[in-house]
C-alpha cells in the first residue's frame, strides 16, 4: 500500500484542514474520498450532486462506470495481472445520509456542506481520536464505506481478482437503489456491503421493514381561554433499530403523556383543546423532540402551569438516567379565542398517541440478545393551518422475520378502525436477508479476521436495515457478508466515527480480495 499524496478532491477549507491532520491514519486516500462525501449535500432524496461526484471519480480513475436507471453507479475495476480467474468481488455502499442538526440550528443540508472535525475519542478502547460533523450529523454512516470502496478502486499496488465497486441511492429512507437495481448490474458472484458500524462483527443477516400511515380526520373549533406554547426537546434519539432496544425516550411519547397527565390532575377533561402537535422527522430517527399548542380555559391557567411543571419534573426524575439533557420550554400567549381542535378531536388524537405502539414488540427465539421486531413510532403532525382538519402518523416497523411483517400491519389497521383513522394499504415491504452460515466469503473473511486481530470476529444479524436481501432477490444466488468500521450515534448530531478502526476494516477486505479463489 502507497502512501497517498495529498489531493485536489475537496473544495472546503474544513475538508481540507481535517485531511492534512496528522492523527488520520493511513491510508489517506479513504478520508481524502471520504471528506469529499462530508463536503458534499447528500441527503436522502437529493442524488444528484453525490452520485455525479462518484461518476467523476471512476471516469478519473479510467475504469469502466456506469448508472442504471435507479441512479446506482458501478465502477468496475480489472484484475490485477495473474489474477484473471479469481472470481470478483462487488464492495457495496450507499451515498445518501441521515441529515439532522443540533437542536436550535438552521442548516441547508441542500446547499450547505458539513463541516468535520477531530475530537478526542470518547472510548479510548478504540483509539486516542474519532471525527464528528460540527452540530450536524456526520454522514459516516455509509459514507466512510463509500471512502473505502473508492480507495480500494483507486489504490494500483493492491492484488486482486475482478471488483465491482456499487454505490447505491436512498438506503435511509426507501431503499430504492437496492430495491429497483437493474437485474444483472452486479456481475461479481460475491458481495462485501461495507455498511457495518462495529469492526469487531461480520454481519451475516439483517431485518426488513416498512413504513405505516394513519390518517385521522377531526375538527376544529373556536375555544375561549389561555393558549400555552410547551416544547420538548434534548432527548437523545438516534437510529430506530440498532438503538430501538436501549429504552430512549420517544419524544411524542412523553409530551402526549405530559399533556393528557396534566390535563387529568387539572381536571380539564372537556375543557381544553390542541392548536397543534408536532414531532419527529426521519423514519429510521427515534424521535427527540416534539411541540405543541394548547388552549385551556383562563380561569385554570394558573394551576395548569403549576400542574405542567410537576409533571415536567416528574418525567425528568423518570427518565433521568438514560434522558440528562431533557428539557421542556413553555410559552404563554393570549387569552382570547383560538382556533383550535376540538375536545373531542383534541382527545382521539391524545389517545393515539398515548397507545401507539413504540419499541421492542419481540426478542428473536434463536438469537439471543437480538431484537427480532420492533417499531418506530416516528412522527406525529396536528397541522395548525386552516386547510389542515386531520392527524397523521407515521410507524416504521421492522422485523427479522419477513412472515411477521403483515402481523405488524394488521395490529395497525386495528389501531385505525378503534380510533376511525384511516390507515394504509399493506406497503411494499423492503425483505430481511436471512443468514447463511455456510457461505465460503463467510469463512474466508472469519480466517482473515483471525490472521489480522489474533482473535475471532463475532457473527451478527442486526437489527437494521441492510441492502444484501434486495440484491440477492435481484440477482439470486449471491453470497453477501457485511463489515466496517466502528461508529456510534449515528443518524444524530452525536455521530461519532472512531478513526484507527478503519485501516483495520480496509485491511480485511484487501486481504480478503487477494485470497479470494
Amino acid at each position: 500500500m502507497i502512501k497517498s499524496k495529498m489531493s485536489s478532491h475537496l473544495t472546503t477549507a474544513a475538508a481540507q484542514s481535517v485531511l492534512a491532520d496528522g492523527r488520520l491514519p493511513e491510508p489517506k486516500a479513504i478520508w481524502d474520498y471520504f471528506l469529499a462525501m462530508v463536503e458534499t449535500p447528500r441527503g436522502s432524496g437529493f442524488p444528484d450532486l453525490p452520485r455525479e461526484k462518484i461518476i467523476g471519480f471512476g471516469k478519473e480513475l479510467g475504469l469502466e462506470t456506469e448508472r442504471d436507471e435507479a441512479g446506482n453507479v458501478i465502477i468496475r475495476k480489472p484484475a490485477t495481472p495473474g489474477y484473471e480467474s479469481r472470481p470478483s468481488v462487488c464492495l457495496q455502499a450507499h451515498y445518501d445520509m441521515v441529515t439532522v442538526a443540533a437542536e436550535g440550528l438552521t442548516f441547508d443540508f441542500t446547499k450547505q456542506p458539513l463541516v468535520p472535525r477531530i475530537v478526542e475519542s470518547p472510548d479510548k478502547a478504540f483509539g486516542q481520536y474519532a471525527l464528528m460533523a460540527t452540530d450536524t450529523s456526520l454522514g459516516a454512516d455509509n459514507g466512510i464505506g463509500c471512502g473505502i470502496v473508492l480507495a480500494i478502486l483507486a489504490d494500483k499496488t493492491l492484488k486482486h481478482g475482478p471488483i465491482e465497486g456499487l454505490f447505491t441511492t436512498d438506503e435511509e429512507t426507501t431503499m430504492y437503489g437496492a430495491t429497483n437495481i437493474k437485474k444483472g448490474f452486479i456481475k461479481s458472484p460475491y458481495l462485501i456491503n461495507v455498511d457495518s458500524e462495529e469492526d469487531w462483527r461480520i454481519t451475516i443477516g439483517c431485518a426488513g421493514g416498512f413504513e405505516d400511515e394513519l390518517t385521522l380526520p377531526l375538527k376544529k373549533d373556536n375555544i375561549e381561554g389561555a393558549a400555552i406554547r410547551i416544547e420538548l426537546k434534548g432527548l437523545q434519539g438516534g437510529h430506530s433499530g440498532v438503538e430501538i432496544h436501549k429504552g430512549r425516550a420517544n419524544a411524542l411519547k412523553l409530551l402526549g403523556q405530559l399533556i393528557h397527565q396534566t390535563t387529568l390532575h387539572c381536571n380539564l377533561e372537556g375543557k381544553f383543546g390542541l392548536q397543534y402537535f408536532v414531532g419527529g422527522d426521519k423514519r429510521n430517527v427515534i424521535p427527540p423532540n416534539a411541540r405543541c399548542g394548547i388552549v385551556v380555559p383562563a380561569a385554570s391557567k394558573a394551576e395548569f402551569m403549576t400542574e405542567l411543571k410537576k409533571q415536567e419534573e416528574l418525567l425528568k426524575q423518570e427518565w433521568k438516567t438514560i434522558e440528562k439533557d431533557m428539557k421542556f420550554i413553555e410559552t404563554e400567549g393570549a387569552i382570547d379565542k383560538h382556533v383550535s381542535y376540538d375536545y373531542e378531536s383534541t382527545r382521539k388524537f391524545l389517545d393515539v398517541v398515548l397507545i401507539a405502539p413504540h419499541g421492542v414488540m419481540r426478542m428473536s427465539p434463536d438469537v439471543e440478545g437480538l431484537v427480532e421486531t420492533s417499531i418506530n413510532f416516528c412522527k406525529a403532525v396536528l397541522c395548525d393551518k386552516p386547510e389542515c382538519h386531520a392527524a397523521r402518523f407515521e410507524f416504521f416497523p421492522r422485523s427479522s422475520d419477513n412472515d411477521y411483517m403483515p402481523v405488524v400491519h394488521e395490529q395497525l389497521k386495528a389501531l385505525a378502525r378503534t380510533v376511525g383513522a384511516n390507515i394504509t394499504d399493506m406497503p411494499n415491504i423492503f425483505p430481511g436477508w436471512l443468514p447463511d452460515t455456510a457461505n465460503p466469503l463467510l469463512t474466508l473473511s472469519v480466517e482473515t479476521y483471525k490472521e489480522i486481530h489474533g482473535k475471532e470476529p463475532e457473527i451478527y444479524a442486526i437489527h437494521a436495515g441492510l441492502e444484501c436481501g434486495m440484491f440477492q432477490a435481484s440477482h439470486p444466488g449471491l453470497k453477501c457478508i457485511s463489515v466496517g468500521p466502528y461508529m456510534v450515534d449515528v443518524h444524530s448530531p452525536k455521530e461519532t466515527l472512531f478513526i484507527d478502526t478503519v485501516p483495520g476494516s480496509y485491511k480485511l477486505l484487501t486481504t480478503v480480495l487477494e485470497k479470494i479463489h
